[in-house]
């Protein structure tokens, strides 16, 4: 079965899963992406799927951002690929033609991606589920949305695929056992930055608006006035950044705050984990979530889940994290100070962290969901009637 998969850009940590569908018995797969975007490390070259450079048209009409995918309407009508998935993004002015394409040419177009948005709007949500109904099938993250779709825009339950998103586990994993067993490396890692690891919280992504990382700074300030010793790590690169460290100075945090910048390698990552006792992403969370609960980090985050990614649905309060009242950073401030102060809390937040990810939310469990839409749609039956 010849697969073509589309997307803005092939970030690092989708290869793995890209690796394990174009390892799949009887699976042919092609990735087509575009450049970088959003300073995200790229990678081009797969073990087991073939690269094709697609790149993505950025234009502005008003106040829409709208994209343009050239080779998502010329492979829609190549059949040179039994299955196509392109990207769930109504931003694409290209998604509506390819879908038309793809069913005129009686190839599958399944389309991959959220199935909602953070900042509903009419014309854009009718947008989207428009191009979600036009097409063969969809491919979401999360089984809250899947069951949305089906009862409250009524897309037929037989097509709607979940792979629950995650990420390859393996390096933290690797890491980690390095990490664990150089003690001595791990200590003296330590005193170099004077850090104290049940008193130390850390973030890692993109330094951008819509993260909200400078909470993290006024939670810092509040904390301090109650445990002197407790220290912000903050890993990470983006617009933000200079502003973060002018604001760091004036709170007069400055020498609590580690800004890092950004670090793509997990070796390197992981001193930084370990040497945490728990990981703050004030909003919009995304895959960051599996990644400190694969360094079992229990979680603060905030309890406006419209306003996180789908891979909010991993997170229970009270099981692998703490929620804090969404834009309250006293709150914020006082769920940090309640994890640092009650090991007992702390251990069995990490102990059921480590479990989502090692149990709940793996890459075998996103590849069945892949799996489950090549095997509807393969086989030799005509899944377009």
């Amino acid at each position: 079965m010849r697969i073509a998969l589309f997307q803005p850009a092939l970030p690092h940590y989708r290869a793995p899963l890209f690796d394990r569908l174009g390892s799949e018995p009887g699976i042919e797969l092609t990735v087509f992406a575009g450049a970088t975007k959003a300073g995200l490390k790229q990678v081009a070259v797969g073990t087991q799927y073939r690269y094709v450079y697609a790149p993505v048209r950025e234009l502005q009409l008003g106040r829409l951002d709208l994209r343009f995918q050239r080779k998502q309407l010329t492979q829609t009508r190549s059949k040179a690929y039994d299955l196509i998935i392109l990207p769930w993004d109504a931003h694409y002015i290209s998604l509506g033609m390819a879908i038309t394409k793809g069913r005129l040419s009686r190839i599958p177009v399944v389309l991959w991606g959220h199935g909602y948005s953070k900042k509903p709007r009419r014309i854009g949500d009718w947008m989207r589920n428009a191009y979600g109904t036009a097409a063969d099938g969809i491919i979401v993250y999360s089984k809250s949305v899947a069951q949305m779709l089906v009862e409250r825009w009524k897309f037929k339950k037989d097509r709607v695929f979940v792979a629950q998103n995650a990420i390859d586990q393996a390096p933290i994993k690797k890491a980690t056992s390095y990490w664990t067993h150089a003690q001595k490396e791990l200590a003296s890692f330590q005193d170099k930055w004077n850090i104290v690891p049940n008193k130390t919280v850390i973030f890692v992504s993109r330094l951008e608006p819509g993260n909200e990382v400078s909470m993290l700074l006024y939670a810092l300030r509040l904390a301090r006035q109650r445990d002197s010793e407790i220290k912000l790590v903050i890993v990470g690169d983006g617009r933000e950044k200079a502003y973060l460290e002018t604001l760091a100075r004036e709170l007069g945090e400055a020498n609590w705050v580690i800004f890092t910048g950004a670090i793509y390698e997990e070796q390197q990552l992981a001193p930084w984990m370990l040497s945490a006792c728990l990981f703050c992403y004030p909003t919009n969370i995304g895959l960051s979530l599996m990644h400190a609960f694969g360094y079992g980090l229990p979680v603060v985050t905030g309890n406006n889940v419209a306003r996180h990614n789908p891979e909010i649905e991993a997170f229970v309060h009270g099981v692998n994290g703490l929620f804090y009242a969404h834009g309250d950073v006293n709150d914020m401030s006082d769920k940090w100070l309640r994890i640092m102060n009650d090991e007992t809390l702390r251990r069995n937040l990490s102990a059921k962290a480590l479990y989502q990810v090692e149990h709940q939310y793996t890459l075998d469990k996103m590849v069945q969901g892949f799996r489950e839409a090549f095997a509807f749609y393969g086989a030799g039956v005509n899944k377009l009637a």
